[in-house]
């Protein structure tokens, strides 16, 4: 065998050896699941598939990272039993103060900021405002995520003027038929229910003094390994810092804050 083609072929064999252990150790070291419950824009089904800004984030993150990720869409119980079992992957844009449980590691994502949504036609604009209508109803979300500012606000409120639902879309759907002055929320979670209820450019988000919805990622550390949660937490903060997750949250929520 000539010279050339035996340098030649060990050449190919050292660089399909360097590939071979290159792919070894690039990627995850398993599939993950991330889950998520139905949430305005952030998450919801279409054509039977998880679609919104998580969806979307997660296939990012999955490209950066060479990690196989999909989004599954559970009911918020179920979300809840699966992460109190240690049964659940990550947990996708969970709202989180500044503490976080032992067991998972949160990797924020952004901050959105919490507003009095209001139908701009009935002429309210300030949360005092609509609180004092005689009449008036505030919005509750039943097992919705609210800052502690939010939560003080509901405790002096007369508990006669607080109206409970059990999704966005219907608050959203009460608000345009006048039977309550407004709910808190953010954009990344009202705006495709007011999109839907056909209420437009009428809703208005009043700004209210609270610690904004700090939403991220939590990432078991059971069922996810140190390093993996290593390169998908990597993946998300390159993510943040280049304005990719800034400019997804643009497209679906129209405003949010990044984190610092």
């Amino acid at each position: 065998m000539p010279r050339t083609l035996r340098s030649l072929l060990r050449l190919t064999k050292a660089a399909l050896l360097a590939c071979a252990a290159t792919s070894a150790i690039a990627g995850c070291e398993r599939p993950y699941v991330v889950l998520g419950s139905q949430g305005g824009a952030n998450l919801y089904e279409r054509a039977g598939q998880p679609a919104g800004f998580l969806p979307e984030l997660t296939a990012a993150v999955a490209k950066r990272s060479a990690c196989v990720m999909r989004v599954e869409l559970v009911p918020p119980e179920r979300l809840i039993a699966l992460a109190e079992a240690g049964e659940a992957d990550v947990l996708g844009n969970v709202s989180r103060g500044r503490d976080a449980p032992a067991d998972r590691e949160f990797v924020p994502v952004a901050q959105l900021p919490v507003e009095f949504v209001v139908d701009r036609r009935r002429g309210i604009t300030t949360v005092e405002a609509a609180a004092s209508q005689p009449d008036g109803l505030v919005g509750r979300m039943r097992r919705g995520a609210e800052p502690p500012e939010v939560r003080a606000y509901f405790e002096e409120l007369d508990p006669a003027r607080i109206d409970v639902s059990e999704d966005m879309d219907t608050l959203v759907r009460k608000l345009n038929a006048g039977r309550i002055a407004g709910f808190f929320g953010t954009p990344l979670y009202y705006r495709r229910s007011v999109e839907s209820a056909g209420l437009g450019d009428n809703a208005l988000g009043l700004p209210f003094k609270a610690q904004p919805y700090r939403i991220g990622w939590s990432m078991l550390h059971a069922r996810v390994s140190p390093r993996d949660r290593t390169l998908i937490r990597r993946a998300l903060e390159a993510m943040v810092r280049s304005g990719e997750v800034d400019a997804l949250l643009a497209r679906h929520a129209g405003k949010a804050t990044l984190v610092p």
